[in-house]
């Protein structure tokens, strides 16, 4: 009786095997039209969510103000809102600050809300197709990787630059998989995206000679034209802008550093919204477990990248977009090759019990309609606080702008960084701005927006003096109010956002 109990016992299947055929039933069963469907429905939405902030930081605004400089003054125009007198233009984004300076005087800050909501869902659009042409990719995999590589873009992308990055990222990776699946539009598109990187954004330095290096080591069997020709003109297309070769004078400044040693990164911490920080962790955690899943189907050269991307995703906060968007899609190719083993090894059997058509159909549609509730959350909140103008009232100097204006005030101006860009776009001639942040930077060094002094006291007063600032557009909570007051400044406007105040006679 014992030995007919052990080899029934036996005869049954373990339970952990049981469970696997049960999910690879599952995964093949989920493979079909529809779930492709709502994956594509999640990158859109999901990526649309992503991109739809306010852009309210200082990095829209500056670009903006270069924008319309460059207009009005071309190429080898000055700036006379930056630090010092006469400083020569920021070309390092020269495209990106025209259109967001037209596109800012045709339909203002909402329509540039508008338009990163736009980016945001060309971007997971981009990324959706780069999985579906990487090879055996599956829906649900997908889903997973482009919900968490967008999760973890929601709180990073919260400017139009860094949603650009986004979107240039989506166009490289869909571009250099093309090439790796010798698809004929590829070797134009790749030259093309870092032609157009390196008139958007300077980083283009460090992608472009990384982008060469990936060609020379990608395997192509029977690729056309040659790897290292590639190379060459990746190289070159980075060289075409108004800068040319010169460009990469720019590696220190896109690296984060001016002068600093190579290593400080390393011992940097994320600045950006700690939620931002444990969701690129989550995204770069789900990039290595991938690779793991993966097993031997991935190479050696895949785990080095992922390793690499996922220290750089933690790591180089500045450029997030760029990484997690790589991560993402390394999360959903090698988890789908996971997907493709665990069904390979555990085939469907005629006594597996696989859902129905309309529990597919229904399981597909949850995370799409997820991401459509998510969508339309942020759409409510943005309308709740009184649309796009609303908000953008209630953080930066709209009114005082409108004001300072009919009352026009010659002269240095003392503000704040933020302020100082967005009063720097509505009107980039009026002059120089000064800063209160830190470091200390009285000095001719020319900063991105304007000069920067350290936090307010009788010794930064005394500089203030220096530099004949009469006039100070504060936040109405900002502690310097009170100060400049105490030393005789006196309150011309206020309103619930901002104070504009003036030196008394006697006191300049």
């Amino acid at each position: 009786m014992i030995e007919d109990g052990v080899g029934r016992a036996r005869s049954q299947p373990a339970q952990p095997e049981r469970t696997l055929d049960l999910a690879a039933s599952m995964l093949a069963a989920s493979a079909g039209r529809y779930f492709w469907g709502a994956a594509l429905v999640v990158a859109v939405l999901g990526g649309a969510a992503a991109g739809l902030h306010l852009p309210t930081s200082g990095d829209s605004f500056v670009h903006i103000a270069t924008g319309r400089l460059i207009e009005s003054r071309g190429f080898f125009g000055t700036s006379s809102f930056m630090a010092g007198t006469r400083a020569p233009l920021d070309l390092r984004s020269w495209l990106l600050d025209l259109g967001l300076a037209h596109l800012y005087s045709w339909g203002g800050i909402g329509l540039l809300e508008i338009l990163a909501a736009l980016i945001g869902a060309a971007t997971g659009t981009l990324l959706w197709f780069a999985i579906r042409l990487a090879g055996k990719a599956h829906p649900v995999m997908a889903m997973v990787g482009l919900a968490l590589g967008l999760a973890a873009l929601d709180p990073v992308v919260t400017s139009l630059p860094a949603g650009v990055m986004a979107l240039l990222s989506a166009a490289l990776v869909l571009s250099l998989v093309g090439l790796r699946r010798d698809r004929g539009w590829a070797p134009w598109a790749l030259p093309a995206v870092i032609l157009v990187w390196a008139q958007a954004d300077s980083f283009v330095v460090v992608v472009a000679p990384l982008t060469a290096v990936a060609l020379l080591l990608m395997d192509r069997r029977n690729g056309r034209p040659p790897s290292w020709l590639l190379a060459v003109g990746v190289m070159v297309a980075s060289c075409i802008n108004p800068q040319g070769p010169m460009i990469y004078s720019l590696i220190p400044y896109s690296l984060g550093m001016s002068g600093e040693s190579p290593l400080l990164p390393l011992f940097g911490s994320p600045d950006f919204h700690p939620w931002g920080a444990r969701l690129s962790e989550l995204t770069a955690l789900a990039l290595l477990l991938g690779y793991l899943l993966a097993g031997q189907r991935a190479g050696r050269s895949w785990g080095l990248l992922a390793l690499a991307t996922a220290v750089m995703a933690l790591l180089w906060s500045a450029y997030l977009p760029l990484f997690l968007v790589v991560a993402g899609f390394q999360a959903a190719v090698l988890l789908s090759w996971w997907a493709a083993d665990l069904t390979e090894r555990h085939p469907a059997s005629g006594r597996s019990v696989a859902p129905r058509g309309r529990v597919l159909l229904a399981s597909a549609a949850v995370p799409a309609l997820l991401s459509l509730a998510l969508l339309g959350h942020a759409a409510d909140e943005a309308a709740a606080s009184g649309g796009p103008q609303g908000q953008l009232a209630r953080v930066l100097p709209v009114a005082a702008s409108s004001w300072l204006r009919a009352h026009p005030m010659p002269g240095v101006w003392y503000t704040t960084p933020d302020f100082g860009d967005y009063l720097a776009a509505e009107d980039p001639t009026q002059g120089r701005l000064v800063c209160t942040t830190d470091p200390v930077a009285d000095r001719p060094a020319r900063m991105s927006a304007c000069e920067q002094l350290a936090v307010l006291n009788q010794g930064a007063l005394s500089i203030l003096g220096r530099l004949r600032v009469e006039v100070a557009v504060l936040p109405a909570a900002a502690p310097e109010v009170a100060f400049l007051r105490a030393e005789g400044w006196s309150i011309r406007y206020r309103d619930a956002t901002s104070v504009v105040l003036t030196a008394n006679p006697s006191v300049r």
